[in-house]
C-alpha cells in the first residue's frame, strides 16, 4: 500500500505562471487567525508563514494538487480557490499509447 507522499510524489503537474488559482483574501485577517489551519491541512505544504514579511502567509500554488482542504478549514474563509484554467494543474490521467 502506498503512503500518502507517494501518492502525492506520483502527481504530475502543469502549473500555470501566468495564473494564481488559490490565494489569501486579505493578508491582515491571517495575523489575527485562530487555528492557522492552512499551514497543517495541506498535504503539499503549499502555505507557509513569513516571520520577517509584511505578507503573513506565502501561497506557493504550484505545488498545489486541488484537493480543497484549505478552503475547507480557514476558519475566516479568507481563501479563494479557483480551479485551473483547462489544461492547467495536476494530471490525474496519463496519456494512452496510440498505436
Amino acid at each position: 500500500m502506498s503512503t500518502l507522499q507517494e501518492k502525492i510524489n506520483s502527481l504530475k503537474f502543469k502549473p500555470d505562471d501566468a495564473w494564481q488559482h488559490v490565494i489569501i483574501a486579505d493578508q491582515k485577517r491571517c495575523k489575527n487567525c485562530p487555528t492557522q489551519a492552512c499551514l497543517t491541512i495541506c498535504p503539499t505544504g503549499v502555505f507557509r508563514w513569513n516571520y520577517a514579511d509584511t505578507s503573513p502567509i506565502s501561497v506557493l500554488y504550484k505545488q498545489c494538487i486541488e484537493c480543497g482542504a484549505c478552503r475547507l478549514a480557514c476558519p475566516c474563509k479568507n481563501i479563494e480557490f479557483l480551479y485551473p484554467k483547462g489544461s492547467y494543474g495536476v494530471i490525474y490521467t496519463e496519456e494512452q499509447p496510440t498505436s
